[in-house]
């Protein structure tokens, strides 16, 4: 099973990395003045924000119902075999109410939520997405549940060319601005649903039960509430910046935070769609969370391993942003038509981060171990548990935000995101502990965290040097952290040994035949 983590987790990465180096070419975008003004890129985070809020309420809970009642032992062959297309009924009435209900209050949303009425025709596209995604979202699921990863990782590369071309043509072309962002994300996820879901109906039955319904709801329903204060720990903070320091401080803190996002796209959701159904399958066979156990030494060990190389060189990798710019805009000027001056170097502000996207990175650590310990509490039914232990973490993160924000700025957002996740981590892993006796090992974290800290300080120290010698030091400094690993006893001869084995077996034919038969 571990084994199988493994290969669907990195499958599931080649999607991330795609998407992630897509949201890098847009990024040279957002950064320049040209076509996007640093107040707008900060109102974008907003609607980003919104964006991630919406679909979730507008989902009620059915991407990981889908996935729980389609396992479920309780119910029969024919049960299971309506849920999918029960789901997609759900998803297009639930997504179409929710996007009718914004277009309407477009005004009051944009003025409450993002300080100027006047947003109002970007909260309107946003809504236009979100009935989209909900149904897009499906489709995607489905393909997750039957462990299609090859197939998840195709209609995720379509999206993503689909959506770096949208938003590039609607900025550089038409030069629209924030609208026109907003148009790409509707034709992006527009393409999805309309070549997803004939694909779902032809290989489903295409068979409505209603009975279905009113457990779904049940299911998922608790999860809108935890998932809107699991949403809130991760983007809420954007709408309290806005409130406190404006949009060009906003714009600072989302560039930040898209470069820390890098751990969430390539590791914690990569993790994240490989084991909430392998986790589930393990627990429901024998109901012994082995798995869980020893994944968790993996994935802390790999968490550290990305925080602190994103601490140490997301900033030098930002640099290389104009580059970006210039190479696609070149394109697209002989394509679509003249591109306007580009608007100088990187601003100051923005690679003034440094700090900050280490912090928001270790934050997104945390959130991987709550995925780890939290489909204990799916497999046990327990949604309300897991929609009070999310509120509670969201309920924290504002209150350190409120606090925090008008006092140290920005800092102050990026610690309450560290701190909000990590306590939603080990929350999440006590209350699972009552379900299932797992023995994390707790001590691989703080070793882990440890040498996280210390080095990315010592990096700190060469962070005027000249480039060479800068990259140089910082090189050195993620080598030691592997030979620590080493050193304190978390990796093992034994653990290398199998490393080697499992890289042997995954290009034999033995994994060959797996994958077949587990794609079925």
């Amino acid at each position: 099973m571990l084994t199988k983590l493994l290969r669907q987790s990195g499958t599931y990465a080649v999607a991330n990395v795609v998407a992630k180096g897509s949201g890098f070419v847009l990024l040279a975008f957002y950064q320049n003045p040209a076509y996007l003004a640093q107040a707008e890129f900060g109102y974008l985070g907003g609607l980003d924000a919104l964006k991630g809020l919406a679909v979730l309420v507008a989902g009620v809970g059915l991407p990981l119902g889908l996935i729980r009642f389609a396992l479920a032992g309780d119910l029969d062959d024919r049960e299971r075999a309506a849920v999918p297309a029960t789901s997609l009924a759900l998803a297009v009435v639930a997504g179409s109410a929710v996007a009718a209900l914004g277009w309407g209050l477009a005004s009051p949303v944009a003025a409450a939520l993002l300080g100027d009425a006047a947003l109002a025709d970007p909260v309107r596209w946003l809504a236009a997405y979100v009935a989209l995604k909900t149904v897009a979202d499906i489709s995607y699921t489905e393909i997750r549940r039957r462990e299609r990863a090859d197939l998840y990782v195709a209609a995720s590369l379509v999206e993503t060319v689909v959506l770096v071309g949208a938003v590039a043509y609607f900025l550089a072309a038409a030069g629209e601005g924030l609208i026109g962002v907003m148009k790409g994300y509707v034709v992006s996820t527009g393409v999805m649903a309309a070549g997803l879901t004939p694909l779902l109906l032809a290989n489903v039955e295409r068979r409505l039960r209603w009975s279905l319904v009113g457990p779904m709801l049940a299911f998922g329903l608790p999860l809108i509430a935890s998932g809107l204060a699991n949403r809130f720990l991760n983007i809420g903070d954007r709408f309290l910046i806005l409130h406190f320091l404006g949009p060009e401080a906003n714009a600072a803190y989302e560039w930040a935070a898209r470069f820390g996002g890098i751990l969430n796209s390539l590791l914690v959701q990569s993790f994240q769609m490989a084991f909430v159904v392998l986790g589930l399958k393990a627990l429901d066979a024998d109901g012994t969370p082995d798995l869980h156990r020893r994944t968790f030494r993996h994935y802390t060990a790999l968490a550290g391993f990305a925080v602190l190389g994103l601490g140490l060189f997301a900033t030098d990798l930002a640099r290389l942003l104009p580059i970006v710019e210039a190479a696609v805009t070149s394109v697209l000027g002989v394509a679509v038509g003249p591109i306007p001056e580009r608007g100088g170097e990187i601003a100051s502000v923005y690679l003034q981060q440094e700090g900050l996207i280490a912090l928001i990175a270790g934050g997104f650590a945390f959130y991987g171990l709550y995925v780890l310990a939290v489909t204990v509490l799916y497999a046990a039914g327990r949604t309300r548990a897991v929609a009070a232990s999310v509120g509670g973490a969201a309920l924290l993160n504002l209150v350190l935000n409120v606090v925090l924000i008008p006092t140290v700025g920005l800092l102050g957002a990026a610690i309450a995101t560290l701190a909000s996740y990590a306590a939603l981590a080990f929350a999440t892993a006590i209350l699972g502990e009552r379900e299932s006796r797992a023995g994390y090992p707790w001590r691989v974290l703080a070793v882990v965290s440890g040498l996280v800290v210390v080095l990315w300080a010592a990096g700190q120290t060469v962070a005027d040097e000249a480039l060479p010698s800068r990259l140089g030091v910082r090189a050195g400094l993620v080598i030691a952290y592997l030979a620590a690993l080493v050193a304190a006893g978390i990796y093992r001869r034994e653990d290398w040994d199998r490393l080697r084995a499992l890289g042997r077996r995954s290009g034999g034919p033995e994994a060959g035949r797996e994958h077949a038969d587990t794609s079925r």
